[in-house]
């Protein structure tokens, strides 16, 4: 089967940019940032460790809204506007704020369990959250000299003092590739799964990698397949705690699989028939993972 020329994603993937204009001329500007806060409709998004504070309405949750008086504003992280609102974020555990006192229709919710409820916009301004938050709490100290870092930039630059070295929010790339022979997909499951799940192969991309080298040797090392063709898809923000999906699809040159053990414990070919009709547990529809998935499915009727 000839697969169709491949065109721009019309559906984002869960936790994409989405409509978020990141201002990021306004993060180092202070005075500027201050009067822009004060003009518009701002929104402070609470932080508590992993979790976000949501509303629960009857459509599924979305972002909680919260008055803060009693915080400086050199504290809060920019996030972003959409439509004229702006959004900031605060870590409730970095500044001293009681967690009790969030109102009774807010609650503590984890990102991954509510991704799939929350619409487009709030999804991806969670995401960034989230990440923020992560990276302020792993990266209080300098690693160069161990001094204790500073925040500014709105959130993202945190500043040494001791040594005069800036750190900068870092997202780890990692490859995810959808591998196919003759017309079949390779899904495989990771021992610490359970049986009867499986999905695409996945892995961080090393110093001194392409994303296509990666790929091959991400191929090679899990499953014992070479691979070529290696093209490009989409990709998806993973704030857990902080990567970035890379998707690829990537034809082997045969399927004599050789898995490694302490990887993987079980791989397989399967069909578009047997994947449609649920030959194996696959990963969650919010995933890039079942996105390559669903589009290699879909093709079949393309």
């Amino acid at each position: 089967m000839t697969r169709p020329a491949r065109q721009i994603p019309t559906t984002r993937n869960t936790f994409s940019t989405g409509r978020l204009d990141r201002l990021g001329r306004l993060r180092k500007d202070t005075e500027r940032l201050a009067v822009h806060l004060a003009d518009g409709e701002r929104v402070v998004i609470p932080i508590c460790g992993a979790r976000v504070a949501t509303s629960m309405g009857d459509a599924g949750p979305s972002i909680a809204t919260l008055e803060i008086t009693e915080v400086d504003e050199n504290d809060l992280w920019l996030l972003g506007e959409i439509d004229g609102t702006t959004y900031v974020a605060i870590d409730l555990d970095d500044d001293g704020l009681d967690r009790r006192d969030l109102p009774d229709d807010i609650r503590w919710s984890g990102l991954r369990e509510i991704a799939a409820m929350l619409d487009e916009d709030d999804a991806n301004i969670l995401a960034t959250a989230t990440g923020l938050a992560h990276w302020h709490r792993t990266h209080r100290y300098c690693g160069a000299c161990g001094a204790e870092t500073v925040a500014d930039w709105s959130g993202h630059r945190r500043r040494c003092d001791g040594c005069n070295r800036e750190h900068f929010p870092r997202t780890d790339p990692a490859i995810i590739v959808l591998v196919t022979h003759d017309d079949r997909a390779l899904l495989a499951r990771n021992p610490a799964w359970p049986r009867g799940f499986s999905s695409v192969l996945a892995g961080f991309v090393e110093p001194g990698e392409s994303l296509e080298d990666a790929v091959a040797r991400e191929v090679k090392e899990e499953v014992g397949l070479t691979v070529e063709t290696v093209t490009y898809e989409s990709s998806q923000p993973w704030p857990f705690p902080s990567s970035i999906m890379l998707g690829f699809r990537a034809e082997a040159t045969n399927d004599a699989l050789d898995p490694d053990p302490e990887e993987i414990a079980d791989a397989c070919f399967y069909t578009r028939d047997e994947l449609a009709h649920g030959a194996v547990g696959m990963p969650p529809p919010m995933s890039i993972a079942r996105r390559l998935i669903d589009d290699w499915i879909a093709e079949e009727d393309a």
